[in-house]
């Protein structure tokens, strides 16, 4: 296809099967680790019935039926094909669930690479002898962790016969999907044709992590924000922004061995500030806010004293003004301010560490479904080094950390995964 006939065939499908990354996706997502969950589902229903629910659920959330097209240079979309999924099941695992690995669960399950013609959704199916794990993993390209916590809830709504609520159309597909065999060739380059910064990305996908988990009990947390608030009365502390500290403080030398000043990078969902975005819309609507410390002044500093500046970075990024400074809505979903977007550098690996708070996804019970249903198993960081704060079904909180450097053993409440 010569470039005149490329261009008007991506004109006149432009919000019906293609829809443009956002110049935050295209910047940040192309080539870089997917979304990645293990669940477990108690078996009261037939394999066949998971995959039915699925579809049906995607019927609704039609962008987890994507594939990644270049349509310029360094320029990407999603394209609507009707083999946009992959879902597989695995030959069972003769065990009960609480005797499998994780990780061979993990290492079993279809992992989906963010580049031009692979399918940006899968989901692995694997037996045990009292349910299924499910095995998630989904480009960030497509949605952010709300996003796709939305969809495994409809996901499951739909298992159990019950309504669910329907996605945003502010970025949803509004054409038919298309076989993506039919797909001109031209819009799917290889790797090696691709730029550094996505070639990087897909190497340092296989480095080596390593995951430590630490627990957080309630009287060391409600002690912290007690002391927080007499020394300064002024802020009104969050569990969040006291473990962030406290692993920050502690670890900040073995995480980031060789750098002088590290960032804290913490995701703001604008959903429900900014005015203009929708409640349930789905795709990537997350903001990090940043907060720069040098490593004497982490070592200098209280737990406290730490938790302020974060507090401070938050407070400014949920800001409405700010935020519809920085996002607005088009035709397609939602585009950010390119000059706003220069002061927001990507993740930087040498020096940044993600901190998320996704306490209130505990269990599929969180999401509305109920308990005999199933539960969260796992989540994967998309950095390599983040604190990403979960909660137990018993309510107790606690981090697990993902670092390119190994663990010591010193360690207040934890454990190694």
């Amino acid at each position: 296809m010569n470039a005149q006939k490329k261009m008007i065939s991506l004109e006149e499908n432009y919000g019906k099967n293609i829809l443009p990354l956002s110049l935050v996706d295209n910047d940040r997502f192309p080539g870089g680790r997917p979304v990645e969950l293990v669940l477990f589902y108690k078996e009261k229903n037939p394999l066949s019935k998971f995959k039915e629910c699925l579809f049906k659920a995607i019927e609704h959330y039609n962008l987890f039926s994507s594939r990644l097209i270049m349509t310029d240079k360094n320029k990407f979309a999603l394209l609507y094909c009707t083999d946009g999924v992959q879902f597989n099941i695995l030959p069972p695992i003769i065990a009960a669930s609480d005797e499998v690995e994780i990780d061979d669960i993990k290492n079993r399950m279809a992992h989906v690479k963010t580049l031009p013609g692979e399918p940006l959704f899968a989901v692995t199916g694997i037996p045990v002898n009292d349910g299924i794990f499910g095995g998630v993993s989904c480009s960030h390209t497509i949605a952010d962790g709300i996003s796709l916590m939305l969809f495994l809830y409809a996901w499951g709504c739909a298992l159990q016969g019950k309504s669910y609520p329907l996605p945003s159309t502010q970025r949803l597909f509004r054409g038919n999907p298309v076989c993506f065999d039919k797909m001109d060739k031209s819009f799917i380059p290889p790797l090696s044709e691709l730029n550094e910064k996505i070639q990087k990305r897909v190497h340092a996908i296989n480095a080596k992590r390593y995951f430590k988990r630490e627990y957080f009990p309630d009287a060391f947390l409600n002690e912290t924000k007690k002391k927080a608030k007499e020394e300064n009365k002024k802020y009104i502390i969050s569990n969040n922004q006291i473990i962030t500290s406290f692993l920050l403080k502690k670890y900040h030398h073995l995480m980031m061995p060789d750098a002088d000043k590290i960032k804290i990078k913490i995701p703001v969902d604008f959903r429900g500030i900014h005015p203009d975005i929708d409640p349930l819309y789905i795709g990537n609507v997350v903001f990090d806010s940043f907060t720069e410390f040098y490593k004497n002044e982490i070592d200098a500093m209280s737990i406290y004293q730490i938790a302020y500046r974060l507090k401070e970075s938050v407070k400014q990024t949920r800001n409405k003004n700010h935020m519809k400074e920085i996002a607005y809505v088009t035709p397609h979903g939602i585009e950010f301010n390119p000059e706003i977007f220069k002061h927001y550098p990507s993740y930087n690996v040498d020096t940044d560490v993600v901190s998320s708070n996704l306490t209130h996804f505990n269990d599929l019970e969180s999401l509305g479904i109920g308990s005999d249903i199933g539960r969260f198993v796992h989540v994967d960081s998309t950095v390599q080094t983040s604190f990403i704060i979960l909660k137990e079904k018993t309510g107790r909180i606690f981090a697990q950390l993902t670092s390119r450097y190994p663990f010591n053993n010193s360690c207040l409440f934890c454990s190694n995964d």
